[in-house]
This record gives C-alpha cells, structure tokens and sequence, in this order.
C-alpha cells in the first residue's frame, strides 16, 4: 500500500458519503465473515454450550440471522435486540414466514432498545452475545456491562467484534467509521471492557482470515471489493454531494471520488479489518449496577 498513491483526505472536509457507497463499504469489509457465516455460528454454539430451553440474547441482532441460527439449531429461546426499528421488522418478518420445513419449534422474539441500556432483568440469560452493532452504540463500554448485567452468573459471554488492523491510516479510520456506523477497536480493549464488567477467563479467537486453522477467506475479501467497483451513478452522487456541500470545481469533486476509490481498495486488504470471536465467563460477583459507571484503569492483554 504506497502512501504516494493516497489521496489526501483532509484537505477539505468530506461531504456525507451517499447511501450507495455506505453499502459498498459494508460488504466490502463485512462480506468476508459473511463467507465463514455457518462456520462462526457453529463456534458460537460450541464455546456457550447453548442447549434446549436455555434463555440466549443476541444483542445488536440486526436482520435476525445469528437469533433465527441458534433458535433453530440449539433449541434454545433466544431473544433479538437491536435499537434499529426497521431491522426488527425485517428480522420479525423473518421470523414470520412458513415454517412448514422445520424439525422442531423455534423460539425467538425480538425487542426494540438502547444496546447500552437493555430492557432486562438481571441475571436471566444462560448466555449473551454481542453482534458488531454494540461498537455503534452510544457507549460501547456500557453496552458490553449490559451484555453482562443480563447474563447468569458462570454464563458465557460472547462478543463478535471488528477490530482494527494495521493498514489504515487515522483519516481513512474516521471515513470507515462514518460509513458503517460503528467504531472497530482493538482486541485489547474489547477485552478490558469485558474484565472490567466483570468476566473472567477472557479468550480472543482471530477470525479475520476466515475459522482458525481454516482455508483463508482472502479470496471472499477480492471479491467483495470487486464487486464493490464504483457505477458511474454513483460516482456522480459522490460529485454531486461533495458540489454542493462544498462547491470547489472538478479538482475537489475528482478527489472525492478518489477517495471513496482508494477506501475500498484499502479495505480489501485482510491487514485492514479484524474480526475477532471473544468469550469469557460471568464471574458471580460481577457489577450488577447498570448505572455504576465501570472505571477506565488500563486491564493487562
């Protein structure tokens, strides 16, 4: 990645990128884990021993893929979360079609709230797993407290996190993060947010090139960015947003253009994006307090 070839990003504030390239950039950087979907699951099954009749939270469910797997292939009741209202309905029309194909009950439900601030009693959940939405939230860190507020003691939390890797600069980190609506961090302070909610035994599995000791998902990552080459429509909402919110002629509007371009070749780059399966345990005497702001003293990695 020569830095000749970048081109400078803060030469002039960017306009709101258009929905088009907000798109782009989520499959871009999320389609390779997309690719090892039915592998992640199964680990996630496999690390919180979900079994029938146990009560699972998904927190930052979006469309309901990861509650619909594990209702389905665990048994358990497992509740969705999401603060989106539109993906609830999406994921509760999900929920809703004909289930003439499957071999026993399913059972899940959804609910509408704050990640940082569940709608949940203390202590009801057998197991919590927090999606890449709570890196969205308002506060992340209260976020994952949540995450383990609501689980049992010695109940197994789960985070499925983007982190950041090594190839971006801290401009082309601002314009990812305006663009998936989440901030990445690194490894160790997802895993400082979880010793200081209160989990113990603390374990990080990289998952940013595909199943540990599996086939790489290089491959899946060339071909989202191949196939997240600018249309010319896009580009010219890219012009026509970067115009009029900045004027500046072709040379500003050519740049803004640019920009997105080398974005997405960046992202394809495995150095980029991580992705990382983080679990730990619910020691029993963990904070309970949801308003008992955690303290930022720095935690060993």
């Amino acid at each position: 990645m020569s830095a000749s070839r970048r081109v400078p990003i803060k030469t002039r504030p960017p306009a709101p990128p258009a929905p088009a390239i907000l798109r782009l950039v989520q499959l871009v950087v999320l389609g390779r884990w997309r690719a090892t979907g039915e592998q992640l699951y199964r680990e996630v099954a496999r690390v919180t021993e979900i079994q029938p009749g146990q009560e699972v939270l998904v927190s930052g469910c979006g469309d309901g893929v990861t509650v619909e797997w594990l209702a389905k292939r665990t048994g358990a009741s497992v509740t969705g979360v999401d603060p989106d209202a539109a993906r609830i309905e999406r994921a509760e029309a999900r929920a809703r079609l004909p289930a003439a194909a499957r071999s026993r009950p399913v059972h899940l439900s959804y609910q509408q709230a704050p990640l940082d601030d569940l709608p949940h009693e203390t202590a009801v959940f057998d197991a919590a797993i927090g999606e890449p939405a709570i890196a969205g939230a308002a506060d992340p860190a209260r976020a994952v407290a949540e995450l383990v507020r609501v689980t049992k003691p010695m109940g197994t939390v789960v985070l499925l996190q983007l982190t950041w890797g090594s190839e971006l600069s801290a401009d082309e980190r601002e314009l990812l993060v305006e663009r998936l609506g989440l901030r990445p961090h690194l490894p160790v302070e997802w895993k400082r947010m979880l010793r200081v909610a209160g989990v113990v035994d603390v374990r990080v599995q990289d998952w940013t090139s595909g199943e540990p000791g599996g086939p790489s998902t290089a491959s899946a990552s060339r071909d989202a960015a191949d196939a997240a080459q600018l249309t010319w429509q896009q580009k010219v909402q890219i012009v026509t947003r970067s115009w009029r919110k900045w004027g500046g002629g072709w040379r500003a509007a050519r740049a803004a253009v640019e920009r997105e371009m080398e974005l997405l070749r960046d992202l394809s780059d495995e150095r980029a994006i991580g992705f990382q399966l983080i679990t730990g345990v619910k020691w029993p005497h963990a904070r309970t307090d949801r308003r008992d702001t955690p303290p930022e003293a720095p935690v060993p990695s």
